[in-house]
């Protein structure tokens, strides 16, 4: 009998590529099944020593059973971030049917960075698709082989994405029928249609499915013109392809974060016989050196951010530092604002780390020299999350409230200042603050056309966006954080903690939806 095998197609946002590594691990650490996982050239290495933080030394022979596999798909003639992202989504979806046609023939393949051929093995199984590359279902299908069963992956909040792809009748906004129906009557290409239908935001009063009632502009909080350019309509319909296309999904967020939006997408998958596997969180373990050395070594400055925080916890003790942090992709779109809330940080004398690994993060020299000056705050371009947030001198977490971000912070049971910016993250915010009571919420930094309206679920408040109301804000939150009201939501943090990760016990939703999962082939 050969030996199972799944193909993964991966995407290049390390909050998608990220959960994918956990998932290959979690597989071959469960049982004897091959995994081939296509990536990208320019992440293949940090790819690689993601997947190896999970392997303490009496299980590194299991890691031979994972082959990563960059594809030809460099595009460096773009001229944007769009271009770029469109040009590297058709190289990536060619070069994929191409090497995926050898798998299925039983052929060898060979990785377009390292130049390593990989030995021909069993034929896929089950064929794993990341939602922003969807559009290959519909492809692998047509290649007029023998196909096995597709299954998507779900890396972002439940939630956002039940809302953005579930039909009218579930509460769903049903994007893609409405692109596609406009489609059809305008005669116009499916990308501009679809730019122009995620950028339009109603005066539409939502009932999301587990969450208070609220306007539909409170999921845009932020002046996010500059974020995705022209490619958030195409990444956006590529995701609910996925949704419409894959036999079954693979959900990476705890049943316990979102349950309600959990059994309502398992009732909308039932009615076409598809399956639905809750198995998240998927975070590499940091209770052996292999996992921690592993993340630390992501980062220029380890060393100088342990030596910190631990000279934090002697002067300052336990939960006395605030990290701040908006993602490897993600940055403010007013700095200003950002730094306003910085001087109350240094003016309450409050240490602090603010990691800035975006692209899109540039910081003034005043603003670098002003930090230097407080004594206060530690500057890094990319900092080891998990180790921060499992030091006992880190205390609350300001966070855009990605979900790779939100899941780390509940992890470790960290509370958190919610600063969300787009997609998942508004949706994030309202489930960390008024159903789990473990976050803060900052109102008073919105921007753009649709942040600064009333917000529904705070009675119709409005937020002027000013400085001077950052700053009073910042202050209001920050006192009550580190005050009595900040102990009683640390608690709530862990609670929450230990229901997320007794997910991965035996008997837990995530640990039996990773064993049904693997038994299906």
């Amino acid at each position: 009998m050969s030996r199972p095998h799944i193909v993964i197609a991966s995407e290049s946002p390390w909050g998608h590529a990220r959960p994918l590594c956990g998932f290959a691990a979690k597989v071959v650490l469960a049982r004897n099944i091959y995994v081939t996982l296509f990536t990208f050239p320019r992440i293949i290495e940090r790819v690689k020593n993601e997947i190896s933080r999970w392997f303490v030394p009496q299980d590194a022979d299991r890691l031979n059973f994972i082959r990563i596999v960059a594809l030809d798909c460099v595009a460096e003639e773009a001229q944007s971030f769009g271009d770029r992202r469109r040009r590297e989504q058709e190289r990536y979806h060619e070069a994929f049917l191409k090497e995926y046609g050898k798998l299925l023939d039983e052929t060898p393949i060979t990785c377009f960075a390292t130049n390593i051929e990989h030995a021909a093995i069993s034929s896929p199984s089950v064929l794993v698709l990341d939602l922003m590359v969807g559009p290959l279902a519909k492809m692998v299908r047509e290649l007029n082989k023998k196909t096995p069963k597709i299954v998507g992956f779900c890396p972002a909040m439940a939630t956002y994405m039940y809302v953005c792809a579930g039909p009218i009748e579930r509460g769903g906004l049903a994007l893609r029928s409405k692109i596609l129906k406009e489609v059809e009557l305008s005669g116009r290409s499916i990308s501009l249609v679809a730019d122009e239908m995620v950028s339009f935001i109603s005066d539409e009063l939502l009932q999301i499915t587990g969450f208070p009632k609220m306007y539909h502009w409170e999921l845009d909080p932020q002046d996010n013109s500059f974020v995705l350019g022209d490619f958030a309509g195409a990444m956006l319909i590529a995701m609910f392809e996925g949704y419409d296309e894959c036999d079954g999904m693979i959900i990476c967020s705890p049943e316990v974060y979102e349950p309600d939006v959990m059994a309502a997408t398992e009732e909308w998958f039932a009615e076409t016989g598809r399956e639905v596997w809750a198995i998240g969180p998927l975070l590499p373990p940091l209770n052996n050196q292999v996992s921690t050395a592993g993340e630390e070594a992501q980062s220029e400055k380890a060393a100088e951010i342990k030596n910190f925080m631990d000279d934090v916890l002697e002067k300052n003790g336990r939960h006395s530092m605030l990290y701040i942090s908006f993602g490897s992709g993600f940055w403010v779109s007013e700095f200003e604002k950002l730094e306003a809330f910085v001087d109350v940080v240094i003016e309450l004398r409050i240490p602090f780390i603010l990691s800035h690994g975006s692209p899109r993060a540039q910081l003034t020299d005043q603003f670098r020299e002003k930090v230097k000056h407080s004594g206060l705050g530690l500057l890094s371009t990319w900092s080891p999350q998990q180790t921060i947030l499992l030091h006992p001198a880190t205390g609350w977490f300001v966070s855009h409230c990605g979900q790779n971000s939100t899941l780390e912070a509940i992890s470790s049971g960290i509370p958190m200042i919610c600063w969300p910016l787009y997609a998942d993250q508004p949706l994030n915010a309202i489930n960390l603050t008024l159903n789990h009571d473990v976050a803060y919420e900052l109102l008073e930094v919105r921007s753009g056309p649709n942040g600064l309206k009333p917000i529904h679920r705070h009675l119709g408040k409005v937020p002027t966006g000013t400085l001077k109301a950052v700053q009073a804000e910042a202050k209001e939150v920050l006192e009550k954080a580190f005050g009595e009201d900040g102990v009683k939501k640390r608690a709530k943090a862990e609670a929450l903690r230990r229901k997320v990760n007794d997910e991965w016990e035996k008997g837990g939703r995530a640990y039996e939806d990773m064993q049904m999962f693997l038994s299906t082939f």
